[in-house]
C-alpha cells in the first residue's frame, strides 16, 4: 500500500523537467517496441545465417521471447529514465529480474519442446521404433527442471532462500514426503517404459481393460486413444502391476471363424463351399497362404461346423478390421449362392397325439 501512495504521489508532484524525461521514456518504449520483431529478426539471423525462409526463422524458439525481451529491456530504459523514488525503483528492479528469468525460462522450453527446437532434431517420425517416444520424454523432463530452476531464481530475487524454505516445512515434510510417494512410483515407472520399451507412440497396446493407441508417453502418466476415439490415462505404475499386449510388434494376426452349417446340409453342398471359401482365401492379399485352414470340421447335434483359420500380415487395428469384414462379406456370398443359412441353436419338440378312445365310433 506504501508503495502505491508513493507512485501516486510522485505523478502528483511531478515537474517539468520530469515530464520530459516521461516523454523520452514514453518514445524509448515505443521505438523498441516497434523495432522489437526486426531486432529479434536479426538476431536469429545473426546465428542462422544459411537460413533463407523468414518463416522459419520466425518459428525459432527463440524469436518470440527475444522480442518480449526487447520491450522489457525498453520498459525498463524508461523507468530509470523516470528515476522514481529508491522504493519504486527497488520494486521495478526486482519485477524486470523476474520477467527476464520468465522469458529465458520460456525460450529454453520452447528450445526443448519435442515438436520444435533441438528435441525435434533427434525424433524420426518415419521409424516406428525410433526416438519419438524418447524425444518426448526427455522434452519434457527438461521442461519441467527449467520450469522448477525458474521458479528457485524468482525466489532468490525476492530475497527467499529455498533450502530455509524447504526446512521451514517441518513436521509438513512428511507429509509432502507420503503424498509424493506414488509420483515416485510414476516416475521410476516412467523412466522403465523409456528403457525397456515395452511398447512406443503410435502402438496399439491393451493394459488391463484398457485397448488403444499409444499417443503419448510422461514421466507420470500415459495416454491410449481407444477403437471408439476416447482418451484414457493410464498411471505409469500400473504397467508394472499389469500384463501389457502390445498388438505392434506381432508380425500376424490369426482370425479364427467358426461356421455352422444346418444338420440337413448334404456332403456335397459341404464339400462345394470349402472348395469355395480356400478359392477365395487362395486369391486374397495379405493372407500367408501355407497357414490358411479350411475343413469340415465336427458334427454336432445342432449342424456342421467348417472352421476356417487365416494368417495375415495387416496387424494395424482399424486395418485388420476392414480385412475381416471383407472376408466376412465374401463367405457369406458364397453361403448366399449356395441356398445355405448358418445355423442357429435350436431345439426340435415332437408331440405324440394319444387318440382318445371315448370320441371312437363304431
Amino acid at each position: 500500500m506504501e508503495q502505491i501512495n508513493n507512485i501516486i504521489n510522485f505523478f502528483k508532484n511531478i515537474t517539468q523537467e520530469q515530464l520530459i524525461d516521461v516523454a523520452i521514456a514514453i518514445i524509448i518504449i515505443c521505438v523498441l517496441s516497434i523495432l522489437s520483431p526486426l531486432l529479434s529478426y536479426l538476431i536469429i539471423k545473426m546465428f542462422n545465417i544459411k537460413e533463407k525462409d523468414k518463416r522459419k526463422i520466425k518459428r525459432n524458439p527463440f524469436y518470440l521471447p527475444i522480442k518480449a525481451l526487447l520491450i522489457s529491456i525498453g520498459i525498463y530504459i524508461g523507468i530509470l529514465i523516470i528515476n522514481p523514488p529508491k522504493a519504486i525503483l527497488d520494486i521495478c528492479k526486482k519485477l524486470f529480474n523476474i520477467v527476464v528469468i520468465c522469458i529465458i525460462a520460456k525460450g529454453l522450453v520452447n528450445f526443448v519442446d519435442p515438436k520444435k527446437g533441438i528435441i525435434k532434431k533427434l525424433r524420426n517420425d518415419d521409424k516406428p521404433d525410433g526416438n519419438r517416444t524418447v524425444a518426448s520424454f526427455t522434452g519434457k523432463i527438461l521442461k519441467y527442471i527449467i520450469y522448477i530452476g525458474a521458479g528457485l531464481l524468482i525466489l532468490a530475487v525476492w530475497g527467499i532462500n529455498p533450502s530455509s524454505l524447504i526446512a521451514g516445512l517441518g513436521v509438513g515434510s512428511a507429509v509432502v514426503a507420503l503424498a509424493a510417494q506414488d509420483f515416485v512410483k510414476n516416475l521410476i515407472s516412467g523412466f522403465s517404459i523409456l528403457s525397456d520399451r515395452p511398447f512406443l507412440v503410435g502402438d496399439w497396446i491393451m493394459v488391463g481393460t484398457n485397448e488403444g493407441e499409444v499417443i503419448e508417453i510422461s514421466f507420470r502418466t500415459t495416454k491410449i486413444k481407444t477403437a471408439d476415439n476416447t482418451v484414457v490415462t493410464i498411471q505409469n505404475s500400473l504397467f508394472s502391476t499389469n500384463t501389457v499386449i502390445n498388438y505392434a510388434r506381432m508380425e500376424q494376426r490369426r482370425y479364427l471363424m467358426n461356421i455352422k452349417l444346418p444338420l440337413e446340409t448334404n456332403s456335397d453342398k459341404i464339400e462345394k463351399i470349402v472348395n469355395r471359401i480356400k478359392f477365395i482365401l487362395d486369391n486374397s492379399d495379405n493372407i500367408d497362404k501355407e497357414k490358411t485352414r479350411v475343413n469340415f470340421n465336427t458334427i454336432e447335434l445342432d449342424g456342421v461346423n467348417i472352421i476356417i483359420i487365416i494368417y495375415t500380415d495387416i496387424v494395424a487395428y482399424g486395418e485388420y478390421l476392414n480385412f475381416r469384414e471383407n472376408i466376412n462379406t465374401q463367405i457369406l456370398k458364397v453361403l448366399e449362392s449356395e441356398n445355405v443359412k448358418i445355423a442357429y441353436p435350436g431345439q426340435n419338440v415332437y408331440v405324440h397325439k394319444v387318440e382318445d378312445e371315448n370320441n371312437t365310433t363304431e
